[in-house]
């Protein structure tokens, strides 16, 4: 299947939401927010990068990011659309708006050098043949899919938690990843107990990559995120150790 009907089938997700049984059509509503699925996802291995959330630094977004509620029911499209605006975007591709994961995995990717996924893709690189983009191998997407204020973590509300966590298990249905790594313990935590739907699924979780512990060790491994992520890489994706 080309990614191009891969994003198709993704833009029709629609899930209960209070189960109340309204059909929430999630990426209608937010079609920035749609995993990126790259060129050559599934010619390997099937790898599902997922982050933490999207963040706004401009002050005339948060009244309505601050109200889950208006965020995901009330506030007219144009408002949400209007907030790209604030950002100062005015690009029509995909990878130079930031509030589209193309611009955090696309080769041309405008947030491509941020710490959050340079540190990941310098790690795949090993795998993948030499002066390509590993991205390009892979799919990715943002787990919670309202904006956190600047670059805090979100406040996550029952509803987020609810959305995020409906909405990532029709994305993996759609995908059918072999391996589904988070780098974003919240996002883990929260979707964890969804795992068994999954059976043939491998779900890991790592530390975020722009904070201090992916790089100085911690827990009763002894070891820091970077190296948790090159020993699972290494031993459980691509068996390169054996």
């Amino acid at each position: 299947m080309n990614n191009k009907l891969f994003s198709e089938q993704l833009r029709q997700i629609k899930i209960d939401v209070n189960d109340n049984h309204q059909k929430f059509a999630v990426f209608e509503r937010f079609s920035d927010f749609a995993p990126f699925v790259a060129e050559h996802y599934g010619s390997d291995k099937k790898i599902l990068l997922i982050w933490e959330s999207y963040y706004t630094t401009s002050s005339k977004s948060w009244d309505i990011i601050n109200f889950p509620e208006k965020w995901y029911f009330d506030s007219p499209q144009a408002d949400i659309d209007g907030i790209k605006e604030f950002a100062k975007v005015k690009e029509k591709e995909e990878y130079c708006r930031h509030w589209n994961f193309a611009s955090k995995m696309h080769p041309k990717g405008i947030d491509r050098k941020s710490r959050t996924f340079s540190n990941v893709e310098n790690l795949l690189k090993k795998y993948f043949p030499k002066d390509n983009n590993p991205f390009e191998f892979c799919a990715g997407y943002n787990f919670y899919l309202r904006p956190a204020e600047t670059s805090k973590t979100i406040g996550e509300k029952s509803i987020d938690n609810e959305i995020a966590a409906k909405t990532l298990k029709e994305v993996i249905r759609i995908l059918t990843p072999e391996y589904v790594v988070f780098f974003s313990k919240k996002s883990y935590e929260e979707f964890k107990d969804y795992k068994k739907e999954f059976p043939t699924v491998v779900f890991k979780a790592f530390t975020h990559p722009a904070c201090r512990w992916w790089n100085k060790a911690y827990g009763k491994e002894g070891q820091s995120g970077k190296d948790r992520f090159k020993d699972f890489l290494e031993k459980k994706v691509f068996n390169t150790t054996a």
